[in-house]
């Protein structure tokens, strides 16, 4: 599963909380980090994406609240600080199951020429799981053109599984930005950052 921990807008306040919640997580929990975009803070991250198997990090999505005075602004008067954990399934590019592709034979659609609409040497590839189709009606021979649509339809099935990842990390993005101040599944307190009662 793909984790993102993020900031919201990026206050420094809350990329420190990031910072200090990542050396919490990694007390206890397993993962890789896959991405990380550091603050202008020192010591600060705007978001943090992870890779985990770890089941128990479901138990930790929502908000979570730090409550500490500003340790870049002494004179500010707020001290809660949220930022959120969201969690999505893997986006990985699956392999195209070849034994469920569906091949139907045609003429060309070709003009002309002695030999061209005389057999059906045309092959469209189907790949009904998606509805994804490829052609292929460039060769004589209906064996070549089958495997040249095979070849066309695996490449249009990688496509569309990019576009959808990309679709989900743009959606992941947006999510980040959006922040619900309140209900906190976890509360920290103080520059040790230590786990209260919610």
């Amino acid at each position: 599963m793909l984790v993102t921990i993020s900031s919201g807008n990026g206050v420094d306040e809350v990329c420190r909380a990031i910072w200090h919640f990542m050396a919490w997580l990694e007390k206890d929990y397993d993962f890789k980090v896959l991405k990380r975009e550091y603050a202008r803070c020192e010591d600060g991250y705007k978001s943090v994406t992870l890779e985990s198997d770890d089941e128990r990090l479901l138990a930790l999505q929502g908000t979570h609240l730090w409550r500490c005075q500003s340790p870049f602004r002494s004179k500010h008067k707020r001290k809660n600080w949220y930022f959120t954990l969201s969690i999505q399934s893997d986006t990985k590019v699956k392999r195209i199951d070849t034994s469920k592709v569906v091949y139907q034979t045609m003429k060309s659609p070709k003009k002309g020429g002695q030999h061209v609409n005389t057999t059906c040497s045309g092959v469209r590839a189907i790949y009904p799981p998606i509805g994804i189709e490829a052609l292929s009606y460039d060769e004589r021979s209906q064996h070549r053109n089958k495997a040249i649509a095979l070849t066309r339809l695996i490449s249009k099935v990688k496509e569309h599984e990019n576009m959808q990842q990309m679709a989900k990390q743009n959606e992941r993005w947006r999510e980040g930005k959006q922040l619900e101040r309140g209900n906190a599944m976890k509360v920290f307190e103080g520059v040790g950052f230590k786990e209260v009662g919610v």
